[in-house]
């Protein structure tokens, strides 16, 4: 399960005192192209109706991809978030947010795999910089403005990784399920490692790595493998 949590100020200062919402993604159905089931609690507004994001490609994207795509299906119950209002002088504002992504399972608590802070620029309401950190992605940095006449510091954040991802308020189109070219060799289908994209490409080796621990990852793995690194990896 992944938990995202959003706080006022930056992410040295956060706690559970300027907690603003918890956003937990887990999974309904766990397979290549998953379904994660999505809940929220707000600072101001308790929890919200459950939704759903169906058909994910596992390991496609980034993980700020996959919490934007939550967060419009919980706040909007769609997989699109309606354009936002442009901000004026009397807009809602915050002035620094920040967020993280965290796994938490049974075995393996409080590793962030991502972060995010977003500031507003000195002196100009509704104008903001984010930068978002995540796990084999590269950083991303992104300066926008945004306003509303209440804020909702969970659709300022979607709207901050829209900018970030796709250079709009919106989201881009679904990811693509990563999947190499496959070859057969003395009657085994295989594909060559280097033909993978981030982050598939990195999750990959990690998988490996657990499953062989003495072994150097082929650098033709086997195509079954990597199936079954996007079903149970």
């Amino acid at each position: 399960m992944l938990k995202v949590t959003l706080h006022i100020g930056s992410l040295k200062d956060r706690s559970l005192n300027n907690q603003l919402a918890v956003i937990d993604i887990a999974y309904q159905v766990k397979t290549a192209l998953a379904t994660y089931l999505v809940a929220m609690t707000l600072r101001h507004g308790g929890e919200q109706a459950p939704a759903l994001v169906s058909n994910y490609p596992r390991w496609s994207a980034s993980l700020w991809d996959l919490v934007a795509r939550a967060l419009a299906r919980v706040l909007y119950q769609a997989d699109q978030a309606p354009a936002s209002d442009k901000p004026d002088r009397r807009c809602a504002y915050a002035t620094r947010i920040c967020a993280t992504i965290e796994r938490a399972t049974a075995d393996d608590r409080g590793v962030i795999l991502g972060t995010a802070e977003i500031a507003q620029t000195t002196g100009q309401r509704g104008t903001y910089t984010a930068v978002f950190k995540a796990d084999l992605q590269e950083e991303r940095v992104a300066s926008f403005d945004y306003g509303c006449k209440r804020l909702n510091p969970a659709d300022l954040l979607l709207r901050a990784i829209c900018w970030s991802l796709y250079g709009t308020d919106q989201l881009g189109a679904m990811p693509k399920l990563i999947l190499p070219p496959a070859m057969k060799m003395d009657g085994v289908e295989r594909f060559h490692l280097e033909a993978l994209t981030e982050p598939a490409k990195t999750g990959f080796k990690r998988y490996l790595a657990r499953q062989f621990p003495t072994a150097n990852p082929e650098p033709l793995p086997k195509a079954e493998d990597y199936v079954h690194f996007l079903m149970h990896g």
